[in-house]
């Protein structure tokens, strides 16, 4: 699955015109960093809870940006904690940090 997929971008952009796209990836970018900067604190409290959470939210906007891995990974860990807990909570909070800076550097060589 690739990371981004550029014909949504394309599509994005011309629903919303080209002009208003990285205004609205610097804020899509904005939400990825403060994700990354929470789940990186391993004493967050709720981290499974969190983790959910954000999941949950990633599963819209990373669709809508195009950002498939990202999309995919949200979906799978939201069904997961729908059913109960993330069993192996630290692998997929390590996993989701590097997908969401991985997104995040793509995004970024992007816009400039």
């Amino acid at each position: 699955m690739d990371l981004l997929n550029q014909s949504k971008i394309d599509r994005l952009a011309g629903e919303i015109g080209e002009e208003n796209v990285p205004l609205l990836l610097d804020i899509f970018l904005g939400e990825l960093a403060q994700y990354i900067e929470k789940l990186s604190d391993e004493e967050l409290p709720n981290m499974n809870s969190y983790l959910a959470e954000i999941c949950h939210a990633l599963k819209s906007s990373a669709a809508s940006f195009g950002a498939e891995a990202l999309c995919a990974f949200a979906i799978e860990v939201d069904a997961i904690a729908k059913v109960g807990d993330i069993t192996d909570l630290e692998s997929t909070r390590q996993k989701m940090i590097a997908l969401l800076k991985e997104t995040q550097q793509r995004y970024r060589m992007l816009i400039q």
